[in-house]
């Protein structure tokens, strides 16, 4: 076994993991063979991933000069499905790709989520979409829509954690076979060439049980970039550690 160090940059946001590799290169086995994760640690992982991949394309994309947009239906236009909502956003989409294609705008990038919750004054399934898009006026952003008595598009703001917030917000509970849809020119995260054998077994204990929450060490480490979180993790089945650093570039 050797130790692996992965280094993703997803615009602002840079994640480090250092994790147990095989001699060839592949993950070291984390369970016993022909043993599989309970369906809802499977559930509770798949999750998880997700808005770790989800933050990493918004912070990959967009930026506070981008738009976050808010779009409902009045009960009388009501969707009566995902399928009827989903083309709604659609032809909405066309429709600010329209207008950006007049104004001189650049090309539309987007994420979206369909949601639907039950009213609890009406009792009617309301359908609602949340989008980051590229940014416009937000005046027009909100005209274009045109359905439903509260439509809101606003600048999207960074937290401490970069766009953390939003990207949990959007991935907390979809409708539909994918979690969200994104436009085709998205650029993904930059993954630089994997570190392997640079650090020993014991050093890495080091890092998981001394290190962990040392922003000093991180940021001297990794300069550049202030400290917000690491993760730990002991496996019992490999005997190794796990060590995942989240960090965020200064200003």
């Amino acid at each position: 076994m050797t130790i692996r160090e992965k280094k993703i940059h997803s615009g602002k946001l840079f994640e480090a993991s250092f994790f147990p590799v095989q001699s060839d290169g592949r993950k070291a086995p984390a369970r016993a063979p022909k043993t599989k994760p309970t369906s809802n640690e499977q559930k509770l992982l798949n999750a998880k991933n997700a808005r770790k991949k989800l933050k990493q394309l918004i912070e990959t994309n967009f930026s506070e000069n981008d738009t976050v947009f808010h779009g409902t239906f009045r009960d009388s236009e009501m969707p009566d499905n995902y399928d009827d909502c989903l083309r709604v956003v659609q032809n909405y989409i066309k429709r600010v790709k329209r207008y950006r294609a007049k104004n001189g705008l650049c090309e539309m990038k987007y994420i979206f989520v369909i949601e639907a919750k039950v009213s609890k004054r009406t009792g009617v399934l309301r359908w609602h979409t949340h989008m980051i898009m590229s940014g416009m006026d937000r005046n027009d952003t909100e005209k274009l829509w045109g359905h439903g008595d509260y439509v809101n598009a606003d600048r999207l703001q960074a937290g401490e954690h970069g766009f953390a917030a939003i990207a949990v917000y959007l991935a907390k509970k979809p409708e539909g076979a994918k979690r969200w849809c994104e436009s085709r020119n998205l650029h993904k995260p930059n993954i630089s060439p994997p570190r392997d054998g640079k650090i020993s077994k014991k050093y890495l204990a080091k890092l998981a049980t001394e290190r962990a929450d040392d922003s000093a060490y991180w940021e001297s480490r990794y300069k550049g970039y202030r400290f917000l979180e690491s993760e730990i993790r002991y496996n019992d089945y490999n005997g190794y550690w796990y060590v995942d650093i989240v960090m965020y570039k200064r200003s």
